[in-house]
């Protein structure tokens, strides 16, 4: 049994998450007005790069390299 329980559904919710943002922009508009779709299809992908590459991908690092910490820490611990 682990000492501490797994982190579950993070996969899941970020899926989720991720394509409602990706897909969302494609219902605001009419199909018929072609440049409008156009200009919001770039706007959305322009929004979620800098979403993922200014707040996801910082943050999942700084998780990450906090959990590394945190078993690294254990990993000294246990082997004194």
């Amino acid at each position: 049994m682990a000492a501490i329980k797994p982190i579950t559904g993070m996969l899941k919710k970020g899926l989720i998450t991720d394509l409602s943002i990706a897909l969302g922009t494609h219902f605001l508009v009419p199909s018929d007005d072609l440049s409008s779709t156009t200009a919001l299809g770039r706007i959305g992908a322009v929004m979620g790069s800098l979403f993922w590459h200014g707040y996801h991908m910082p943050r999942t690092i700084a998780r990450d390299n906090f959990y590394s910490a945190l078993e690294k820490e254990r990993a000294t611990k246990q082997g004194q």
